[in-house]
């Protein structure tokens, strides 16, 4: 099967090329008609994305418009083997790129989002909204050295739109079936003209959800709404003085989650669940960015304050109505600061290009709840809670440097070091308790010899040194040729729901990543062909058992490895048309891994990972107005588990929409998931049983864009 998949997306792909090649042979006197040349700021200067040695897979604002773009999970359905889920918790998000995934008891995911450069990479604050902004990048691979933040899969760069001179707004009004509305809205514009400037932005989403509730109460369990409003205020004190100030405020709300009983591997748009499931999380972010030029260097800094909060109750009985299933509770708050401070050559400086800085953050989390509520109320007269009521205290500094040095023959080298060390403090308590009172009881009404106190503070040190190397080679203006070695990581921590304090640390999970890639461009630019062979040995790589019902316990397997290669296309053979496609092809899994279960899963494939995914949209815009896309998004196969024994099967999602666009308006009509394939969009094995995340049914909408 994996085979037939594979070449079932080569052959698209080389139908594609070979398609545009012959229409840009017809074409050849249209020597205007070019791919628009995209900046990015990968290596934290201006770069052309086709000089930068690294995998990029960049989203201008007109792409993100006509992929109708709303959040980060929209984005990453056009990186090569990358996957973004809603865990099995409503409000918390997932993502897997290349086989890592989220580590459970960080709570970090191995791709780190920075929104104008605050960073959001816990499972909570990831789910972020889309909206005025100019582009997205998404670096692949490692990007530890320069980024830091656990960035051991990649980093998602997301960049607001800087407001100018120019007064602009736009207002989006969208309603698609079960219940969905969406209305966005921006402004940007001068305050002083050539001195300060400000641009608003505002969102709001609701749906009812598409799964049917079977609780006497009726109705659906996947309901969401979702607000965000941010502001930026930028001012040019002078000409090499530059200051952006960003603050943004955002809620979402929650009912249950997509997920059902999945041990029949049958998908099903129904289950029982709790009407009073909830999931609420608010969040403040804000952060000031302050750039300098002089003749010899540029001087940044960074300064980035954010609080989130989580307040989640998660009734569990839909898991195994056979077991006594416990209600999940949270309510908990995290407060992030940092600051970068880094100095560089100028962006128009020929020759050697360098970049060094320091960086510290900490990050504080209070969970005044957090554990499983046992309805024991008709037993006992009131329900049972087992909490942990845990306080987690993380410092990280870092210093980074990496310097360019430009060799003969159109060559180039880049290295580069970060020495990054984090200290992490935890004040464990688990109590057991009347889930009214939050009373300690004298024993645990199970009959468990656990006891129903347990307090200790533990904290400890991880170190890391993260070099970087990369030689590429400038062919011609048309085609370069990279190679690259790089250093991942992601620090360990403490398990927050074990009660030995001598087994409470795991260690860091570390890999050594190879890459080598190609950037070309054919036709005088009008088709773009980038493609890459990585390979990543995965030491102490986190995994997580669930030795009961209510504890959850993060360990190191041994080892594990990654391979794949990945491929991005995009071509303008004609006016109007444009084509884009990428496809990544993944083989991981463990080497050396023996589960709790005392299970030996060397050889198995890491659980979560589609063996290939596949992106392919084409459409077209006439000179009328009239504007026709249709795409497909695939993804391979993958397990729920490390023993490889549940799987979900290859899927295929079609969509397609139809529009008529003016200078001032547009007006489109679409249709996602076209076929109306049934999938789970993300599986996992627990010691209650086995859950699957239903991916969304057949859906048409609406959209209506006014722009002045």
């Amino acid at each position: 099967m994996l085979k037939l998949c594979i070449s079932r997306c080569v052959i698209i792909l080389c139908i594609l090329a070979v398609c545009a090649q012959q229409t840009f042979g017809q074409q050849e006197k249209q020597s205007s008609l070019t791919l628009d040349e995209i900046t990015v700021t990968a290596n934290k200067r201006k770069e052309n994305i086709q000089e930068v040695p690294v995998a990029v897979t960049t989203l201008t604002e007109t792409d993100l418009e006509d992929a109708g773009v709303l959040g980060v999970g929209d984005v990453i359905d056009f990186v090569p083997n990358m996957t973004f889920k809603t865990s099995f918790n409503a409000g918390v998000f997932e993502t897997n790129f290349r086989g890592l995934r989220l580590s459970q008891f960080t709570g970090k995911n191995p791709v780190v989002i920075f929104i104008d450069g605050i960073a959001q990479d816990t499972d909570v604050n990831y789910g972020s909204d889309i909206f005025n902004v100019e582009r997205v990048e998404v670096l692949r691979g490692s990007q530890g050295t320069l980024y830091g933040k656990n960035a051991i899969g990649g980093v998602i760069n997301i960049i607001s739109k800087k407001p100018g001179n120019t007064f602009e707004s736009k207002i989006t009004a969208e309603t698609a079936e079960y219940g969905t509305y969406r209305f966005s809205a921006y402004s940007n514009g001068p305050v002083v003209k050539d001195r300060l400037f400000f641009g608003l932005s505002g969102t709001y989403y609701e749906t009812d959800g598409y799964m049917d509730n079977d609780d006497p109460a009726g109705g659906t369990f996947d309901g969401q709404e979702r607000s965000r409003f941010q502001s930026r205020l930028r001012w040019l004190p002078t000409d090499r003085l530059e200051m952006n100030f960003h603050a943004g405020i955002s809620q979402k709300k929650y009912d249950s989650n997509n997920t059902i009983d999945a041990s029949t591997g049958e998908v099903s748009y129904h289950a029982s669940k709790n009407p009073d499931d909830f999931c609420e999380t608010d969040s403040f972010d804000s952060a000031l960015n302050i750039g300098y030029e002089t003749d010899s260097f540029d001087v940044t800094s960074i300064t980035s304050y954010s609080h989130s909060s989580i307040d989640m109750s998660q009734d569990q009985r839909y898991v195994n109505m056979a077991m006594t299933m416990p209600v999940a509770s949270r309510d908990a708050y995290t407060d992030i600061f940092s600051q970068e401070l880094r100095i560089q050559s100028p962006e128009n400086k020929e020759g050697i290009k360098w970049i060094g800085g320091l960086y510290y953050t900490t990050e504080k989390s209070d969970w005044d709840k957090c554990g499983m509520i046992y309805q024991t109320k008709a037993m006992l007269g009131y329900d049972t809670f087992y909490n942990w009521a845990d306080k987690l205290d993380d410092q990280v500094v870092a210093g980074f440097g990496e310097v360019t040095f430009p060799l003969p023959g159109r060559f180039a080298f880049t290295v580069g070091l970060r020495y990054e060390r984090t200290h992490k403090e935890m004040d464990y308590r688990y109590e057991v308790v009347r889930a009214d009172t939050m009373e300690l009881l004298p024993a645990d009404p199970f009959g468990s010899a656990n006891p129903v106190l347990v307090t200790y503070n533990i904290d400890d040190d991880w170190d890391a040194l993260l070099p970087k190397g990369v030689l590429s080679w400038t062919v011609n203006k048309n085609a370069m040729i990279y190679a690259s070695v790089s250093q991942g990581y992601l620090a360990g921590g403490f398990n927050w729901s074990g009660h030995v304090k001598e087994e409470a640390k795991f260690d860091e999970q570390t890999s050594v990543d190879y890459e080598l890639g190609a950037k070309t461009s054919w036709f005088d630019n009008r088709l773009i062909l980038n493609a890459n062979l990585f390979y990543m040995d995965i030491k102490d790589i986190h995994v997580y058992y669930a030795p009961d019902a209510v504890t959850y316990i993060t360990s190191n397997a041994g080892e594990a490895h990654s391979t794949g290669a990945e491929i991005e296309l995009r071509a303008l053979p004609v006016h109007g048309l444009d084509i884009r496609a990428a496809l990544g092809i993944v083989q991981a899994e463990y080497d050396e891994y023996i589960n709790t279960s005392n299970n030996d899963c060397s050889g198995n494939m890491l659980e979560g990972t589609p063996d290939y995914t596949l992106n392919l949209a084409v459409q077209y815009r006439f000179d009328s107005g009239l504007y026709l896309k249709a795409g497909m998004q695939a993804y391979g196969a993958y397990y729920f588990n490390d023993a490889n024994t549940i799987s979900q099967k290859s899927v295929e999602i079609y969509n397609a929409k139809i529009g008529y666009e003016r200078d001032g308006w547009d007006l489109y009509l679409y249709v996602d998931n076209m076929f109306d394939e049934e999938y789970f969009s993300y599986g996992r094995e627990s010691a209650s049983g086995i859950t699957g995340n239903v991916g969304q049914p057949q859906t048409f909408g609406i959209l209506a864009s006014l722009r002045f």
